[in-house]
C-alpha cells in the first residue's frame, strides 16, 4: 500500500496551535506550514513576525486560553479571515515550578488547573462547534508523561493530574464527536529539549525555571554528546534527547488524513520511557 501524497498535505487547512511561542508550539507551527496549511499562532504576549515556510499563512493572535472571551474572539478572528477550522492542537499548558505537593498554595493549584484544564476546556467548546457544522476536525490534546507515570510526575503533582484530566478528556470527546467526523487524539511528551533557547519567549518553562534547575538546553546537548546519559535519558530504551520536531511530527500524523481511521488515542512520546500494558 502507498499514501498519496495529499494525506500529508495540509494545503487549504486551518490549523491552530495554542501555546505557540514555546518550543513544542513553535515546532508545531513550523511543520504544519511546510505542509501548506493556514496556521494561527496563539500566544498569551505579542511576538515578532514568524516567516512561513510553506505555501500557507501564519497568523498570530494574542488571546489568553483561560479568558473564554479571548478564545471567542480568536475563534471570530479565523472564521472571519479563513472561514474554517481543520485543527486544533492545545498545546497552551504549564506548571508554577517543580516541587512537593504539600509546599504547594492553592494560588498555584488555581493557576496550574485554569491554564491546563479551562484553557483546553474553552478551545475545545468553542472550536468543537465549528468543526460540527463542517462535519470535519481534528483535535490533539498535548498532556504530558507526567499523567502517565508516578516517577514521571514527581513533584509535578497537580500538573499531571491536570494532564490526566487531558487523556480522559480526549477519549471521551473521541467518542461523543466522532459522529460529526471529527476525531480526537492526545500526545504525551516524555522529556523533550529544545535546541536552544534563543527563540523562545518569556513565557516559556525553560525561561521561568528549567535554565535555574536543569541548565541551558545547550549544555545539555553537549553533555549528551560527551556521556551519552542526561535526565531521564537512562530511563529510556532509545537513549538520545527527545526534540520539539518529535512531537511536531506526531502531531502533522495524527491530524492527517493518514490517520484517517486513529481516535481517542494516546502516543507517548518519550523514548519509551513510558509502555503501556
Amino acid at each position: 500500500m502507498q499514501l498519496s501524497n495529499d494525506a500529508w498535505n495540509y494545503a487549504g487547512k486551518t490549523v491552530i496551535v495554542t501555546g505557540a511561542s514555546g518550543a513544542l508550539g513553535q515546532a508545531m507551527v513550523a511543520a504544519f506550514s511546510e505542509g501548506n496549511a493556514n496556521v494561527i499562532a496563539v500566544t498569551r504576549r505579542p511576538r515578532e513576525a514568524i516567516a512561513s515556510s510553506g505555501l500557507g499563512q501564519i497568523m498570530q493572535i494574542t488571546a489568553d486560553v483561560t479568558d473564554r472571551s479571548n478564545v471567542e474572539a480568536m475563534v471570530a478572528t479565523v472564521l472571519d479571515r479563513f472561514g474554517r477550522i481543520d485543527v486544533l492542537v492545545n498545546n497552551a499548558g504549564g506548571q508554577v515550578k517543580p516541587m512537593r505537593f504539600v509546599d504547594m498554595t492553592p494560588d498555584m493549584f488555581e493557576w496550574e488547573v485554569s491554564v491546563n484544564i479551562y484553557g483546553t476546556l474553552h478551545c475545545c467548546h468553542l472550536i468543537a462547534k465549528t468543526m460540527i457544522s463542517q462535519g470535519s476536525g481534528n483535535i490533539i490534546n498535548i498532556s504530558s508523561n507526567a499523567a502517565l507515570k508516578g516517577s514521571a510526575g514527581q513533584y509535578s503533582s497537580v500538573y499531571g493530574g491536570c494532564k490526566g484530566f487531558v487523556v480522559s478528556l480526549t477519549k471521551i470527546l473521541a467518542y461523543d464527536l466522532a459522529e460529526y467526523g471529527i476525531r480526537v487524539n492526545t500526545i504525551a511528551p516524555g522529556w523533550i529539549v529544545p535546541e536552544t533557547t534563543e527563540n523562545l519567549s518569556e513565557d516559556s518553562f525553560w525561561f521561568r525555571f528549567a535554565n535555574d534547575m536543569f541548565g541551558k538546553p545547550e549544555n545539555f546537548n553537549e553533555e549528551f554528546k560527551r556521556t551519552g546519559i542526561i535526565h531521564s535519558v537512562p530511563d529510556q530504551p532509545l537513549k538520545r534527547l527527545g526534540r520539539p520536531n518529535d512531537i511536531a511530527a506526531a502531531a502533522y500524523y495524527l491530524a492527517s488524513d493518514a490517520a484517517a481511521h486513529t481516535t481517542g488515542q494516546i502516543l507517548s512520546i518519550g523514548g519509551g520511557d513510558y509502555m503501556p500494558s
